[in-house]
C-alpha cells in the first residue's frame, strides 16, 4: 500500500508535536514555569563540568536548576552561576552551595544549603553569601599521582644505590650474618638465665620452707606478735613467689622474642635477595627502568584519555524535508529524513555521522553479458548475430537494467573544519562522495534568532539519476526560531533536469548542555558546534 506524502507530513508534525510537549513538561528542556522560581546567583573558583539546565537539589531532592553559567566582571576569576529555586524553598543569609557529581562518571549538579532559619531571609536575585566550593579537579589528581610517581622512582633509585651490586650484597649478607650471631647470643643468655632458676628452684622452696617454720616458732613464743608476724610471712611468701614467675615470664619472653628476631632477620634476607635478582613489583622498580617507564607511560596515558573524553563535544540534529513536485519518474512528492551526530574532537575540527531516509530511494544499476557459439564452439560476433540486418532483442550480448528501490535508508559520513562562521565539509554524503559548506550567518543574537544556510554538492556522475550525469547540488537554510527548534526550507537537485525541486521542513537539535540534561534526566548518567 502507498502513503501518500500528506499522511507522512502528518505523521512526523504529530511525532514532533509529542516530543516538544514530552520535553517541555516532563523532561523541563522548555521551560513555561519560570513564575514558580526565584533566581539566586552563587561563586565558583572553578564549574568545570557543570553546565546549563543542571539540576539544583537540597538534600539530595530537586528544587530547581541553572540557568547560566558565566564569567564574572568583578575582575577575580569567578565563575558566576544563576540558580532558578522553587519560591517555597527559603535561603537565608548564611546558605552556600558545593558542586556535587552522582557517582564517578555522572553528571554534575549544584548542593544547595539553605542556611539557618534564624537567620534573616535571602531576597531574589542577591548573591549567596559564601562563595561555592568547586569540585576536585581529575588534572589534580593526576598530577598528585604524578608526583608520587616520582617519589618512588627516587626511593627505588636510592636502593638500588644502596644495595645493589656486588658491594652492597656483601654489606647485606654481612648485617644479617652479624643480627643472627647476636640472636644466638641472646638465645644464649636466655639458656644460662633458664638454667639458674632451675637449679635453684630447691633452695627457693628451702627458704620458704624455714621462713614457715620460724614464722610457726614466732605465733607459739610470741603470741603478741603473731599477728603482725603473720602477715610479715605471707608477704615474703607472696613477693617471693612473684618474682620468682616474673622471672620465669621473662627468660620464656627473652627467649620467644630472640626467636621471632632472627626467623625476621631471615625473612629480611630473603625479601633483599629477591630485591637484588629484581623480582616482584618493587624489585622490578629497583632494578628496570622498563617497568618505571611503562608505569610512567600508563599514568600519561590515563591523563590523555580523561583530557579527550572531557573536551569532545556532541551535536544531535534530527529533521524532515517534503518535495513540491513529483520526484523523477515517480508519481508522487519525495520527502526525506535526517539524522546528523555530530562530534566536535577539538575547537575548529568535528566528524559527522548522518543516516538518512528516503521515500524515492535510490537506483541499482546491473549489467548482465551473453556469449553466443556456433554448432563449433566457436563465439559468434555481433555482425553475426544479425536477422536482415536488425538485431534481436534477445540475442543482444550486453543488457544493462536500472532498479528503484523505494523507502531506502541512505547513509553519510564527514570530515570537517571550522574556520569562524564557515565549516567546510568532505566525505559520504547519501552514500556518494562529496562536500558541503555550511554558513552561520552572523545576526548577533545567537541565542533569539539564528539563521544557517548550507550548499552540498555529490554524486558528481548523476548515478542516482535515470539519463542525467549532472551533480546533485542542494541549498539547504535552517532558521531557529527557538534555540532547538528550527524551520528547513531549500531547492534540491536543482541543476537537474528532470529533478529540480523545491522543499520545506522542519527539525529539532541538541547541543552541548542539552544532551547532558536529557542523560541525566532519563537516567543515563558534554557539545556545541560551529558552522551547523
Amino acid at each position: 500500500m502507498q502513503i501518500k506524502a500528506e499522511t507522512v507530513v502528518g505523521i512526523f508534525i504529530l511525532v514532533a508535536l509529542g516530543v516538544f510537549f514530552y520535553m517541555s513538561f516532563f523532561l523541563g528542556v522548555f521551560r513555561f514555569d519560570r513564575l514558580k522560581y526565584h533566581q539566586y546567583v552563587v561563586y565558583f573558583q572553578d564549574v568545570s563540568g557543570l553546565e546549563k539546565k543542571a539540576d539544583v537539589r537540597i538534600a539530595g531532592v530537586k528544587v530547581g536548576w541553572i540557568d547560566n553559567i558565566e564569567l564574572a566582571t568583578d575582575g577575580q576569576a569567578q565563575a558566576r552561576a544563576s540558580m532558578m529555586v522553587a519560591k517555597q524553598y527559603m535561603l537565608h543569609s548564611d546558605a552556600h552551595a558545593i558542586i556535587r557529581q552522582d557517582g564517578l562518571l555522572g553528571t554534575k549538579y549544584i548542593d544547595l544549603i539553605p542556611g539557618d532559619a534564624d537567620l534573616s531571609r535571602l531576597l531574589p536575585g542577591q548573591a549567596l553569601g559564601a562563595p561555592g566550593k568547586s569540585p576536585v579537579i581529575v588534572d589534580d589528581i593526576l598530577h598528585k599521582v604524578r608526583d608520587i610517581a616520582t617519589d618512588v622512582q627516587e626511593v627505588t633509585h636510592s636502593l638500588r644505590q644502596s644495595f645493589g651490586g656486588p658491594s652492597g650484597q656483601e654489606e647485606l649478607s654481612s648485617m644479617f650474618r652479624n643480627f643472627q650471631q647476636a640472636a644466638e647470643k641472646i638465645a644464649s643468655v636466655s639458656n644460662v638465665l633458664d638454667r639458674t632458676l632451675s637449679s635453684n628452684e630447691g633452695n627457693l622452696n628451702g627458704l620458704l620452707s624455714d621462713l614457715r617454720e620460724f614464722a610457726r616458732d614466732l605465733r607459739e613464743n610470741f603470741p603478741a606478735m603473731r599477728g603482725g608476724i603473720e602477715r610479715a610471712s605471707m608477704a615474703i611468701d607472696r613477693d617471693v613467689s612473684r618474682v620468682a614467675n616474673s622471672l620465669e615470664s621473662t627468660a620464656h619472653a627473652i627467649e620467644d622474642a630472640a626467636l621471632h628476631a632472627r626467623d625476621g632477620f631471615k625473612n629480611l634476607g630473603s625479601v633483599a635477595e629477591k630485591l637484588d635478582e629484581g623480582k616482584g613489583l618493587l624489585g622490578k622498580l629497583i632494578n628496570e627502568d622498563e617497568t618505571y617507564r611503562d608505569l610512567k607511560v600508563t599514568i600519561q596515558g590515563l591523563k590523555n584519555y580523561f583530557s579527550k573524553m572531557e573536551s569532545v563535544q556532541v551535536v544531535l540534529d534530527a529533521h524532515g524535508e517534503f518535495m513540491y513536485r513529483p520526484a523523477e519518474h515517480v508519481q508522487f512528492e519525495d520527502a526525506k529524513g535526517y539524522f546528523d551526530a555530530r562530534f566536535h574532537t577539538s575547537e575548529d575540527k568535528f566528524y559527522v555521522f548522518q543516516v538518512v531516509g528516503s521515500q524515492k530511494g535510490r537506483l541499482v544499476r546491473m549489467i548482465r553479458t551473453k556469449q553466443w557459439y556456433d554448432e563449433n564452439g566457436r563465439p559468434l560476433l555481433p555482425s553475426e548475430l544479425l536477422i536482415d540486418r536488425v538485431a534481436i532483442p534477445e540475442l543482444i550480448g550486453l543488457i544493462e537494467t536500472t532498479d528503484r528501490y523505494l523507502d531506502v535508508y541512505k547513509f553519510g559520513f564527514q570530515f570537517g573544519k571550522i574556520y569562524k562562521d564557515i565549516a567546510f565539509r568532505m566525505g559520504l554524503f547519501e552514500n556518494t562522495v562529496g562536500f558541503g559548506l555550511d554558513i552561520d550567518i552572523p545576526f548577533g543574537c545567537p541565542d533569539k534568532f539564528r539563521w544557517v544556510t548550507t550548499f552540498e554538492a555529490f554524486d558528481f556522475r548523476g548515478r542516482d539519476r535515470l539519463n542525467d550525469v549532472r551533480p546533485h547540488l542542494k541549498w539547504l537554510n535552517r532558521v531557529f526560531i527557538l534555540r532547538n527548534i528550527y524551520f528547513a526550507f531549500g531547492a534540491d537537485d536543482f541543476i537537474s533536469r528532470q529533478n529540480a525541486n523545491g522543499f520545506f521542513g522542519g527539525g529539532i537539535r541538541f547541543c552541548d548542555d542539552d544532551v547532558k540534561y536529557l542523560m541525566s534526566a532519563v537516567g543515563l548518567g558534554s557539545v556545541s558546534g560551529g558552522g551547523g
